[in-house]
């Protein structure tokens, strides 16, 4: 019986039946595919390496079209998520965003490599989760094909400003003084003509020019920004994730698990 071997980062567990996992895994190559784990308890490094959001090595057989786990051996566990729940909520939501982006038997492209950098990120520390969460978030929106313009007023091409708007539907930038103009002939409907929503974000130059770097950057660079200021990162990270969900139509559960998570935590401190 021929064994296949291959790095693979576990994106879901499911219980199947009374004993066997479920793995849901995608590869550089091979792109998302799943794989049982039969019903024997893995102990030790074993158990380690089979832990949802671990890069693993797994060696697999096929039998009856499914992938059968005959080993696993862990490649890169990201610590620094296990004992820190709202970055293991993250984790999950990342996971999940890469679920919807990639497809069975198609190499995975960038967005595994951006996975993996986003929870080597988180599991480091010393960088803000938020940031991480957004630079994530508008990357994959970049490697789904839909880049927004961002080097001027969509309508007068105006350079950018601290006044500018990002046109979440459109992908483009608005100055203030384009929008006022606009708004005042015609006031926005909440709904366009096709249905979908006007989601205009106010930006900070500094924002426009942290969204220019993550659209932009090597693989390897794309965390590697800082915001200074509070108002910055802040419109960042609404427009990092406004922008992602609305082009692919849909929200995630993960991603409302992590920001009621947060909110609790903040109300904790603040009594």
């Amino acid at each position: 019986m021929q064994s296949i071997s291959t790095d693979a980062l576990i994106l879901r567990v499911q219980e199947r039946g009374a004993s066997d996992k479920l793995l849901t895994l995608i590869s550089r190559d091979g792109g998302r595919f799943y794989a049982i784990q039969k019903g024997r308890a893995a102990k030790g490094r074993e158990a380690a390496a089979l832990e949802p959001y671990t890069l693993s090595n797994f060696e697999f057989y096929e039998k009856n079209g499914f992938k059968w786990i005959k080993s696993a051996t862990a490649v890169e566990t990201f610590p620094g998520i296990r004992y820190d729940s709202e970055k293991l909520f993250l984790a999950a939501y990342f996971a999940d965003v890469v679920f919807e982006l990639s497809d069975e038997k198609t190499p995975a492209g960038e967005i595994l490599p951006l996975c993996l950098n986003a929870l080597y990120m988180l599991s480091k520390g010393g960088h803000d989760d938020a940031a991480i969460k957004a630079a994530f978030e508008f990357r994959a929106a970049v490697l789904s094909g839909f880049a927004p313009m961002l080097d001027a007023c969509d309508r007068c091409g105006a350079p950018v400003a601290e006044d500018v708007y990002l046109d979440v539907m459109n992908g483009v930038l608005l100055c203030g003084k384009c929008l006022a103009r606009a708004t005042a002939m015609q006031p926005l409907p909440e709904v366009d003509e096709t249905g979908g929503r006007n989601i205009l974000v106010p930006l900070t130059a500094s924002t426009v020019a942290a969204l220019s770097y993550i659209a932009a950057a090597e693989p390897r660079r794309v965390f590697a920004f800082r915001l200074l200021d509070g108002r910055s990162a802040n419109t960042l990270s609404r427009a990092a994730e406004a922008y992602l969900l609305h082009h692919l139509e849909r929200g995630f559960q993960t991603l409302e698990n992590y920001k009621r998570l947060v909110a609790i935590r903040k109300q904790m401190l603040k009594n």
